[in-house]
């Protein structure tokens, strides 16, 4: 069985790495595949985020930041160093590679990873740009394939694994958001907390006493 999986997966692989070679996909795929193309467009959404995109913008930056870090890490140094499988293009014979080859291990491909995490979390906060945010990671995990630098398997389990990772980050990040609102949120008459709470409560007890002490005088004074 794991032969036969192997075996399409090599196929799909070299399908797309040998069957799709041209000039011009050799180009846009090297490019899109090196995030540090995108800086000119990641840093200014990130300040925009932080300075004048409000309280969301602010926490959607941590989110990020948590969840690729996570993504990136427990996929390159945790998943990589356990599996050891090598790339394709250190293993198979006639692999195309555009931007060269690589030493690390290949599964799963951190690339997929962190697009599926930094993905998920994007779409989350605009749920109306989904589509536009699934294209850049289908386009990313196939340049890796394209390039010859991992299997389908690899960026398959890449993004499986990285939704998770930003799945188990919104949800955490939304259980900080009502920590810190419930934390800041003043009780009744300006009191903070259960303190506050206390205070009002005896206040209206000591007024019922007085109240029911008054209407004794009261009472003895007809008689």
């Amino acid at each position: 069985m794991e032969s036969f999986l192997y075996s399409i997966d090599v196929a799909i692989f070299r399908w797309v790495n040998q069957g799709w070679s041209n000039p011009i996909f050799d180009k846009f795929f090297s490019f899109i595949t090196d995030y540090h193309n995108f800086l000119p467009l990641i840093i200014p959404f990130i300040l925009y985020s932080l300075i004048w995109g409000g309280a969301k913008g602010r926490w959607l930056v941590l989110s990020l930041v948590l969840g690729i870090l996570i993504a990136d890490q427990g996929s390159g140094t945790f998943l990589k160093s356990w599996v050891e499988r090598l790339r394709p293009c250190n293993t198979l014979d006639g692999v195309l590679t555009p931007v060269g080859k690589s030493e690390a291990y290949s599964f799963p491909s951190s690339h997929a990873s962190n697009m599926g995490a930094s993905m998920y979390l994007l779409s989350m906060a605009f749920r109306p740009w989904t589509p536009l945010f699934l294209v850049i990671a289908f386009l990313v995990g196939l340049s890796r394939i394209y390039l010859g630098l991992h299997y389908p398997s690899d960026v398959l389990t890449g993004y499986a694994f990285g939704i998770l990772v930003g799945y188990c980050v919104w949800l955490a990040v939304e259980k900080m958001k009502v920590a810190v609102k419930d934390s800041f949120s003043p009780s009744p008459l300006g009191f903070e907390g259960t303190q506050g709470v206390s205070l009002v409560n005896a206040s209206r007890e000591t007024g019922k006493l007085k109240a029911k002490a008054k209407g004794r005088k009261v009472a003895r004074k007809k008689r």
